[in-house]
């Protein structure tokens, strides 16, 4: 395959500014030859007789002074021909002013089919220079990658909660204690044909169902919804859960969480090989929102907040973050990881109003103080199912 050349990439962008000033430039003349302008969507769209919806982004649009990123706010030239064509069906527009719109549009339509394609593409190719233009593009794909999941899986979720406490070790001063808190908030079956199952632990790490977790902790009195009724086993060195409950409908929901605590979960110092440790995420069903805290004792970490590093993993399979041969598999994400400060006083959630306290009866339960962890949280809408979410921290150096 031929690699264009910077020349024919500096032709297409300097096309596409073209195309953009002039559209807005038509379509700006067009509508001020319309009575009552300064315009409203609402009242343009009775005098038109058109949806506001569009001309609501069509006037979203003439406001922008980038070309590009009003090309990417303009609705397609289907419907900007129909607004020309109501403009000029209800009298009193220049002949020049309409004919001048129509050829701007004509050439829009000429650079999305010849050029990119499609809308979608011509949309991803603007959004490169714009991160709020990309911000927006990213946000709307996540949306439909959610919509087509839980409509495959034949599931759905409110929330996603993963809280991950990592403390010093009391059986080995090489290791760190993690306590893990995970599952899904809000949940409902969508289809009674399928399945519906997530996991816990990491693979191929072996062991029974009870020492893979701790699941003799009662949560649900913390829960917003009734308790899942599941069924569970082990696979490949991971406890698998099962719904075992048939309901649909929106009174289905349901709450799911599973608890650890491995008192040798992770190594504490840092080496060349592992300069980071943290939590790893991956959602196993499809959700509106991922929440992911990190409570960290200040002997856990080297006392820089924990970043968000995004993965693909594909056929390759879950990441190591200190592996450079995955740095191909990263996807860029805009969050960023919030420090909530020390203790639990800023770490309420809204998702799960009794957060807090559920969080101190697991402390409690294994002989920890909440109020020795630093939090660090990260809330991420319509998370990507399949992508693993890592926030790792620099780990501390061994002493001496």
């Amino acid at each position: 395959m031929t690699k264009p050349s910077s020349a024919d990439a500096d032709r297409l962008s300097e096309r596409v500014r073209s195309v953009g000033e002039e559209l807005l430039r038509s379509m700006g003349l067009l509508l001020e030859e319309i009575p009552g302008s300064p315009h409203r969507p609402t009242l343009l769209a009775r005098r038109l007789g058109l949806s506001r919806v569009i001309l609501s982004r069509v006037l979203g649009a003439l406001e922008c002074e980038d070309s590009a990123e009003a090309l990417e706010r303009f609705p397609g030239p289907d419907s900007l021909r129909a607004i020309v064509g109501a403009a000029n069906d209800a009298g009193g527009i220049d002949d020049k002013v309409v004919q001048r719109a129509s050829g701007a549009i004509d050439r829009f339509g000429d650079l999305i089919r010849d050029d990119f394609g499609t809308r979608a593409a011509l949309s991803a190719a603007l959004s490169a220079r714009n991160p709020e233009m990309q911000s927006r593009l990213v946000m709307a794909g996540r949306y439909q990658v959610y919509q087509g999941m839980r409509q495959i899986l034949g599931v759905e979720a409110d929330t996603w909660l993963t809280s991950m406490m990592f403390m010093p070790s009391r059986e080995d001063p090489e290791m760190l204690e993690v306590i893990s808190i995970h599952g899904p908030l809000g949940m409902r079956r969508l289809r009674s044909d399928v399945g519906v199952h997530f996991t816990f632990g990491p693979p191929d790490r072996g062991g029974s169902a009870d020492e893979l977790s701790s699941g003799a902790v009662d949560l649900s009195e913390f829960y917003e919804h009734r308790a899942a009724r599941i069924e569970s086993h082990v696979a490949g060195g991971q406890i698998v859960y099962t719904l075992a409950d048939e309901r649909l409908g929106r009174n289905s929901e349901v709450d799911m969480l599973a608890l650890s605590c491995d008192p040798r979960g992770s190594r504490r110092f840092a080496t060349p090989e592992r300069p980071r440790g943290g939590a790893v995420v991956f959602p196993d069903v499809p959700v509106k929102t991922l929440v992911c805290d990190v409570l960290i004792h200040e002997d856990a970490y080297a006392g820089s907040p924990p970043q968000l590093i995004v993965f693909n993993p594909g056929a390759r399979g879950p990441a190591n973050p200190a592996d450079p041969s995955r740095a191909i598999d990263r996807v860029e994400a805009s969050e960023t990881v919030e420090s909530l400060g020390q203790g639990l006083e800023r770490a309420g959630l809204s998702e799960m109003p009794r957060y807090t306290d559920m969080v101190d009866r697991v402390s409690a339960r294994f002989g920890r103080d909440p109020g020795q962890l630093r939090v660090f949280r990260l809330r991420m809408s319509y998370p990507v199912q399949g992508f693993q979410f890592v926030l790792a921290f620099d780990a501390v150096k061994r002493p001496g």
